[in-house]
Parts: C-alpha cells; sequence; structure tokens
C-alpha cells in the first residue's frame, strides 16, 4: 500500500483496475469465515453447533470424530457463500468511488458489512433451533459480523495492491470454490 499521509491508499491508478482488485475481492470472503471456526466447531466452546443446534442424538455434529470437522465446514460453507453475497456490493461500491479508498475505510466498510450480513443471515434463516435463535438475536452476532467484516477487511487491504504472477492468480481464483465445493460435498456426504 502506498503511505498518504498516515494512512494508506488502495487507489493508485493500478490498484484502481477492476482486474487487479479482483484477487484481494476473490480472498476477502473466504477469510471471513476464519474466526467463526474454533468459536462454532470445537466441541469445548459454548457456541459450538452441536450444543447450538438441535441437541438431539442424531445431530451430525455431535458425532465424536467427525462432529467437530461437520462444524467447521458447515461454518466455512455458510460464511463464505454469505461473505461473498455482501462482498458484491462492496466491490460495485469500490469500482464506482472516484476518492482514494483507505485502508481505514476499507476497515469500516467491510466491518458494517459483516454486521449487515449478521443481521441478515439471521433475518433469512430465521433459525428454529432455540440455541441458534438465541445467539442470533444476542448481542455477540454483530460483534462477531464485525470481526469477520474486519478479518475479510484486513485481507482485502493486505492484497490489494499486489501483483500476482498467472499462476498465483489462477490459484487465488480456484482457492475459494475449491474450498467451498470441498465444504459442501463434506456436509452432504454427512447426510447419507
Amino acid at each position: 500500500m502506498i503511505p498518504n499521509g498516515n494512512v494508506a491508499t488502495l487507489s493508485t491508478p493500478e490498484a484502481r483496475e477492476p482486474f487487479r482488485m479482483n484477487p484481494a475481492f476473490w480472498l476477502a470472503p473466504l477469510a471471513a469465515s476464519i474466526p467463526l471456526i474454533p468459536f462454532f466447531s470445537l466441541p469445548s466452546s459454548p457456541l459450538f453447533l452441536g450444543r447450538l443446534g438441535a441437541g438431539d442424538a442424531e445431530n451430525p455434529f455431535l458425532q465424536p470424530h467427525w462432529g467437530p470437522w461437520l462444524a467447521a465446514a458447515a461454518v466455512i460453507f455458510d460464511a463464505t457463500i454469505a461473505a461473498y453475497v455482501m462482498t458484491f456490493f462492496l466491490y460495485m461500491l469500490f469500482r464506482a468511488t472516484r476518492e482514494p479508498v483507505t485502508t481505514r475505510r476499507v476497515l469500516v466498510l467491510f466491518s458494517l458489512t459483516g454486521v449487515l450480513t449478521s443481521q441478515l443471515v439471521h433475518w433469512v434463516q430465521n433459525f428454529q433451533q432455540p440455541g441458534l435463535s438465541a445467539f442470533a438475536d444476542s448481542w455477540l452476532s454483530p460483534i462477531f459480523g464485525c470481526v469477520c467484516g474486519l478479518t475479510a477487511g484486513a485481507c482485502f487491504a493486505l492484497f490489494a495492491n499486489r501483483r500476482f504472477s498467472p499462476t498465483a492468480r489462477a490459484l487465488v481464483y480456484s482457492l475459494p470454490f475449491a474450498v467451498v465445493v470441498a465444504c459442501g460435498q463434506f456436509l452432504l456426504w454427512s447426510k447419507k
């Protein structure tokens, strides 16, 4: 990033080209799910999906060996897809703006988008399980959304001005798709 006073700018002529910013936008939503994984997939966590969910013996998240892995796959799958939907609006905003996009502005916008995403997921999902509904109604939901947004914004700021080789660019574009497909396949496999 290029210094502009005490704030780094992401709007050099090269960085403003949408093709150059795409890898940063492509990686940021995948990074947004990282803060959620330890809280929702570790059995020792009070927010473990096995506890927040239905709680019956058939709950796949309560399986002794595969349960935490399934919970992590579910978190990555859901959070990444939600983050991609919301990041699209940020991408359009950044493309339309004519003023420099500072790192501070990126972090604030991604944080607000994370909070908005957490509330949108709460509204769309309308959780029936008491534990998930209580979590979605609590103050923790927007806090987690903000932290996920900050993580995605930091990832974006880190990669926005980077130049990627053609091989690295192919890896950057295929990695999130491969991760989401692998998590989805793992979740489908667990239902059998």
